[in-house]
């Protein structure tokens, strides 16, 4: 991997860089060295990558409970329009705020134990647009 770095004029800078070991909640921990040139990368248990928290379990916790704050801005936004929009402008605010963000990586944590809080948010934001 080295050598093809270099062919290409690309540096491996490991100190930067984090590895997680996918684990079942049962199996036993144990720790992974990956380095070079007495540069290792640091083990982690939960990361970001690009939008999404991934934990060494992926149940998606960590993702929803970060989720969960952006999502009731978004309803406070449309709670506070309500009174002053048409239905509109008010599903122009749901699609800004709300729906762009439960959209990005549904198909990983939608099917998680803990999405429900995310749905209900969902519907309280839905019965807010439409008065009910």
């Amino acid at each position: 991997m080295t050598k093809r770095f270099a062919a290409n004029n690309l540096d491996l800078i490991l100190d930067k860089k984090k590895i997680i070991k996918f684990t079942t909640k049962n199996s036993a921990h144990s720790i992974l060295h990956l380095g070079y040139k007495e540069k290792y990368m640091e083990q982690t248990v939960n990361t970001k990558f690009i939008v999404l928290q991934i934990d060494n379990h992926i149940n998606w916790k960590n993702h929803i409970e970060e989720m969960i704050p952006k999502l009731s801005e978004a309803c406070y936004a449309v709670r506070s329009m309500v009174h002053i929009s048409n239905i509109n402008t008010l599903k122009s605010i749901f699609y800004a705020y709300f729906h762009c963000i439960i959209k990005y990586g549904i198909i990983f944590w939608g099917n998680s134990s803990n999405s429900g809080k995310i749905f209900t948010l969902q519907k309280k934001n839905i019965r807010i647009m439409t008065g009910t």
